[in-house]
């Protein structure tokens, strides 16, 4: 049992999950009528981006297995070589034929999607070693997988490139609070991500910065919508309440556990704020 759990935490299928929602809510920001939703193609969308997300970790956890042993978070990954080149193959292989069922274009961006995850964990070279180039490729990559979303559902238009922008925002400064719940581990590997370049305290600003610019970001363009303010509500106090809840901890000493302990809450906090979300569409 505690090597399927030790397989499972190193696999990181709970960043799986959650990074599945990003093209799920693309998906529920296009949609404007409840039989769009019974349509065969929304769990065959969310099957493929599960697919695909998990093939995306998979190389990156194949990709770094030489570095990771340095990371207790993610030491269990040695030896897990041949599991994850399989698993990439699998994945990868029936994403892209389910997303070839719902829309041929769907499976391109799927390819365009998973190469620029290769640039970014390539073994040495990628951008995961690049300051600032590896949160770049989490802000393009973000705003490819929220359009596949929207796609699903209407064409892309100039209000699902503004809502892409938010996410893709909001998904950079995440990023770059992971590099700083690594950093240490980074460090030791040689591994110069922003926060070991530009030092804990610097970066966790930027961080900040990045989401606070996020809700207000949301804000204006709700704000420039008509209608739109009532569904992105949630998305708006979400950003307050982290606002408030960040201000006091840059008092406290840049650690791991500071950046472990706000990365579960606002995670619990936009999930939230995506369920709300979710819900004013579907009972609008």
């Amino acid at each position: 049992m505690k090597k399927i759990y030790a397989f499972i935490k190193s696999a990181r299928f709970a960043e799986i999950s959650i990074l599945l929602g990003f093209p799920m809510i693309g998906l529920f920001f296009a949609f404007e009528s409840l039989p769009q939703l019974l349509s065969v193609r929304v769990p065959l969308f969310a099957a493929a981006t599960f697919l695909l997300s998990t093939a995306v970790y998979a190389f990156n956890g194949l990709a770094g297995i030489g570095e990771d042993k340095e990371n207790a978070r993610l030491s269990d990954l040695k030896s897990r070589k041949s599991t994850f080149t399989a698993t990439v193959a699998v994945s990868l292989s029936f994403s892209l034929l389910f997303f070839f069922l719902i829309k041929s274009g769907l499976a391109v961006s799927a390819v365009v999607s998973f190469l620029l995850w290769c640039i970014y964990s390539f073994p040495q070279k990628g951008f995961k070693y690049r300051p600032v180039l590896g949160t770049l490729i989490h802000f393009v990559a973000q705003i490819i997988h929220f359009l596949m979303g929207y796609t699903v559902i209407k064409p892309i238009d100039g209000a699902g490139i503004a809502a892409s922008v938010y996410f893709a925002i909001l998904f950079s400064a995440g990023h770059i609070n992971h590099e700083l719940i690594d950093r240490e581990a980074d460090e030791k590997t040689g591994i110069m991500t922003g926060a070991v370049y530009f030092g804990a305290k610097m970066w966790e600003k930027v961080s900040f910065s990045m989401f606070l610019a996020a809700t207000i970001y949301i804000l204006i363009a709700s704000l420039a919508v008509s209608g739109m303010i009532f569904h992105t509500f949630p998305f708006v106090a979400a950003g307050l309440v982290h606002t408030l809840y960040k201000l006091p901890s840059f008092k406290k000493a840049p650690e791991q556990s500071k950046f472990l302990a706000e990365r579960s809450f606002y995670r619990v906090l936009y999930f939230v704020a995506g369920t709300f979300f979710i819900l004013t569409k579907i009972f609008k």
